[in-house]
């Protein structure tokens, strides 16, 4: 099973990466319906399971993958600091400060993303109907959403603009390269994750969204990283 989810000539160690990280994905899971750990402790868990995807990734020898995993685990720890205090660790916290350092984290990773993608479109050299079709309807969807959260981005509009552009570009690519249909599936789940994440923190709607968040995003990373991992 683990095998065929991480590709052939895979090792125990590799396996035993991937189990803990999906352990320590769904204990974060667990850890959005207030049965969790205390600040800071939960920071560390959320970043955990990603940082270990990157390290199977770095461990199969696909440093690029791997740097962009780091960079999206940089991006939630971010993102879950909490704003407390007048000393100087309350101003690297401060609300706006701290959902920039994420916009760029998770907007780097991308790049990253989107550079292997890229890669992969160039392999193949031959875009079918259906990828132009989807990429298509994934630049209006983007637009949309573009457009109905720009009341609501305040002075991170520059930065959640350029960061949503980026999120869709990758999904683009990812859909038009013919990649592995892992890799598509988890660039797709992640633009979700990243839609209800906005109008959740941006827009103050949907209380439901954090297990949602976090299971679409999870589930996305780990597809970008198993997929493009099979990529050469």
């Amino acid at each position: 099973m683990l095998d065929k989810l991480i590709g052939p000539n895979s090792t125990r160690n590799q396996h035993y990466v991937l189990i803990a990280s999906i352990l320590l994905g769904a204990l974060y899971f667990l850890d959005g319906f207030e049965i969790g750990l205390p600040y800071p402790a939960d920071v560390v868990l959320k970043a955990s399971g990603i940082v270990l995807l990157g390290a199977l990734a770095w461990m199969r020898g696909y440093r690029w993958l791997a740097a962009g995993l780091f960079l999206g685990s940089a991006g939630d720890a971010f993102l879950a600091l909490q704003p407390t205090g007048d000393s100087i660790e309350a101003i690297l916290r401060s609300e706006a400060l701290q959902q920039g350092l994420g916009i760029v984290s998770f907007g780097l990773g991308h790049i990253v993303y989107i550079g292997l993608f890229a890669a992969i479109l160039r392999q193949r050299s031959l875009v079918g109907g259906y990828g132009f079709l989807a990429a298509g309807g994934l630049a209006v969807f983007g637009a949309i959403m573009l457009i109905a959260l720009q009341p609501h981005f305040g002075e991170l509009r520059v930065a959640a603009s350029i960061y949503n552009a980026i999120i869709m570009a990758m999904a683009i690519l990812a859909v038009m390269s013919r990649a592995h249909p892992l890799a598509i599936a988890g660039a797709l789940l992640f633009v979700v994750s990243d839609i209800v994440l906005a109008w959740r923190m941006f827009a103050g709607a949907l209380d439901w969204a954090g297990p949602v968040v976090w299971a679409t995003y999870y589930l996305g990373q780990a597809g970008i990283c198993l997929g493009l991992a099979r990529e050469r």
